[in-house]
Order: C-alpha cells, then structure tokens, then sequence
C-alpha cells in the first residue's frame, strides 16, 4: 500500500514506512490511497495510475466548518484533543475536541512572511532561527522574527494545549511551545481512514 499527500509543491509519499517527496509522480505497482489540494497535479497521479483512490471520497469527519482542506481533515483525525498546527507554505491551526472538529485558522507560513519582508525591502532579509518570544527584540531580525514566527506562536498559544505539529516547519515551531511533532500526522490520518473502512469498501467514484 502506498500513500500519497498531494500538495501545491509536491508530492509526499509514504511507502515502506519511509517518507519522501517528488517533485514530478511517478507508475506505482501497488495500491494507491490517496488525498489532494492540487487538481492538475492530482490529474498527473491518475493518468499513471488510474486505479488509485482518493480518500475524500470516504472519509468520516465532524466539523461544521465549510469547505474544510482534505489536508486539515487527515492531520486532525489521529488528534482527540488538541490543537493541531500544520505548518507549510500557509500555517494552519486546528481545534480538537472530542473528536470533533471546533474551528481553525489559516496564517502565511515563515517562508510567506520571509519573502513578504523582502518586497518591502531588501535589507529585511530574516534570518530563521531560535529566538526568545518573552524578550522585546533588540535588532532588526529579532524584530522581524517576532513579527512573523512571533505572531503565529502567540495564535498557537492563544489556545489551550496540548499541541501537535506536522509540516515543514512544524519541528521548528514545535521547541517554542513544548509541542509534540509528527512528522507523519496527515498519514495516520490516511492510514486511520483505510482502518475504518473494509477493503471492499473501496470502490473508484
């Protein structure tokens, strides 16, 4: 079985237990589960391997939230209670509570805020690394960093614990709050679906 996360980038693949991204997708020669929030690339995947099956179509979620992202879905189905912080290209920040899904938010990610300084000016070029939140920055990149990596953490922290992070970015942001990472939390998700469902189930619509 191979699972495979679509992004606007790339594409995370499980399998073996072992996690990796493509760039361009590749012919399988096993069974394909997978999610999407990229259609020309998800078109890609189908067109090399037809068989594959989209899990949106089965997924069991509770959420009054409209159009929530199949990617949000999959990262809070392992989480019971929580908050569950996905951090990529955009950082999004999930509530839990028994199982059901209360709410979230949606925030640029680092690297959004990186470039955002940079067309304002060249010399606000932030270098990312550790920096203390509790301190009023003394230089420019601290300032730079407290605006951005600051102002998401003081979001993340605006809700009770426990926090769990995934995505690019998830480990870093993670040491700021004693949160917990999983770097695989979309595809428990996946797998837990899969789990949920028998194997016949599983019809292509």
């Amino acid at each position: 079985m191979i699972l495979v996360d679509i992004g606007n980038t790339h594409y995370h693949i499980l399998e073996d237990n072992q996690i990796y991204d493509l760039k361009e997708i590749k012919k399988f020669n096993d069974k394909i589960y997978y999610i999407s929030v990229n259609n020309k690339k998800e078109q890609k995947l189908l067109e090399l391997n037809p068989s594959a099956i989209n899990l949106k179509n089965f997924v069991n979620f509770k959420t009054s939230y409209k159009n929530l992202g199949i990617d949000r879905i999959m990262a809070c189905i392992p989480v019971k209670n929580g908050v569950v912080v996905d951090a990529g290209s955009a950082v999004t920040i999930d509530i839990m509570q028994d199982g059901i899904h209360k709410g979230g938010i949606i925030m640029p990610g680092i690297f959004a805020f990186k470039e955002a300084f940079v067309k304002i000016s060249k010399v606000l070029n932030m270098d990312i690394k550790k920096f203390d939140l509790n301190k009023l920055p003394q230089n420019t990149n601290e300032a730079l960093l407290y605006g951005s990596v600051g102002s998401i953490l003081k979001m993340i922290k605006s809700f009770n614990s426990p926090y769990y992070f995934t995505g690019g970015d998830g480990k870093f942001l993670s040491s700021f709050v004693d949160g917990i990472y999983i770097k695989d939390l979309v595809f428990r998700g996946m797998e837990k679906t899969i789990k949920e469902k028998n194997d016949n189930s599983f019809t292509k619509r």
